[in-house]
């Protein structure tokens, strides 16, 4: 989960970079899952020494899954925060041949690739104009028959639906140990940052950008896997 500015990890979750993977999970449900569900749609699709862009890479834990399952693929961490990135380096180092480390934000150029993967990132995309944007420049991105593969969160933003996934989202954490009125006081401070769009925007989003099949490919709760595949 890291974004637009170098101190997100710091402020916005309130960890050091080094504690992240161990305190993401108490935050996200199913966050294993939605990391597998990634991997497992890359599996077979991948071509020999295909190139997957990890967008916010964060400590690398979406880049070191792919890396430790599929041996044929090639990873290009992206990160705009130099810790995270540091982080992440040490993670992929048994794996260096196959991953390269890129200081860069979510409006820079993309690499040529056959995929493109982002865990608890883009949610740090403040409008949705930009993320149609962003999602057009990565389908340009993407080589025909190419993969776009997102793990974040999806909600509406008002409703019973909001309302249930929150409460079931709040029930998750209070299973590791955070109390409820914890967990308002953390959805509270992330409001301030993140920005959680409905499935059917991403979605549609997804196709204004030039997906010809958008598509949610897991969920639970408010953690969610969607994407698409370029024609």
């Amino acid at each position: 989960m890291s974004g637009e500015s170098g101190h997100r990890v710091l402020d916005h979750l309130g960890l050091q970079a080094r504690e992240y993977d161990r305190v993401i999970r108490t935050y996200i449900p199913a966050y294993d899952d939605m990391v597998a569900t990634v991997v497992r749609w890359l599996d077979g699709h991948l071509p020999a020494g295909g190139l997957v862009v990890d967008l916010g890479t964060g400590t690398g834990a979406l880049s070191v899954a792919i890396l430790d399952a599929l041996p044929q693929a090639r990873v290009q961490l992206v990160d705009i925060d130099p810790e995270m990135l540091e982080v992440a380096r040490g993670r992929v180092g048994h794996q260096a041949s196959r991953a390269e480390l890129r200081l860069a934000a979510f409006a820079d150029p993309l690499s040529p690739c056959d995929a493109v993967v982002a865990s608890l990132a883009l949610h740090h995309v403040a409008s949705l104009g930009e993320k149609r944007a962003l999602y057009r420049r990565i389908h340009d991105a993407l080589r025909p028959g190419g993969v776009l593969l997102v793990a974040d969160v999806a909600v509406h933003e008002e409703g019973p639906e909001r309302h249930r996934i929150f409460a079931e989202w709040s029930a998750s954490m209070q299973t590791h140990g955070i109390t409820a009125a914890e967990a308002e006081v953390h959805f509270a401070q992330w409001a301030g940052e993140d920005r959680y769009f409905p499935l059917v925007a991403e979605l549609g989003a997804l196709a204004a950008a030039g997906f010809p099949r958008p598509e949610c490919f897991w969920r639970h709760g408010p953690s969610t896997v969607f994407g698409g595949f370029r024609d």
